[in-house]
């Protein structure tokens, strides 16, 4: 599936989000929830695990190096979607209906 996540987070009244005057770019956000790991549960297989932490580099890497649509798994977006589980509800919804369409 093809994802742009270069596109801004926008807050409670529909605006752009701004964070000391900088506008908040959801792949930025993605990228460093990919790159921490903190919202990836454990499997607790060690190679499963092992496979999740390079697959989430790796889409880190793709989503910085992006400025438009990129090319998903389900696979991936299953991995997106809990690597952002930590983040604010608002925040959270926007990156799973740019997933989801």
């Amino acid at each position: 599936m093809k994802v742009n996540f270069y596109d801004s987070f926008n807050d409670f009244d529909g605006l752009p989000l701004q964070i000391n005057g900088e506008m908040q770019i959801v792949g930025r956000i993605v990228a460093q929830c990919l790159f921490n790991g903190t919202g990836i549960r454990p499997s607790g297989n060690q190679q499963t695990d092992a496979d999740k932490k390079l697959r989430a580099y790796r889409l880190c890497i793709q989503i910085m190096d992006a400025d438009g649509e990129i090319d998903i798994t389900a696979e991936d977006a299953v991995l997106i979607k809990e690597a952002v589980s930590g983040l604010t509800p608002g925040c959270y919804s926007q990156v799973v209906k740019l997933i989801e369409g």
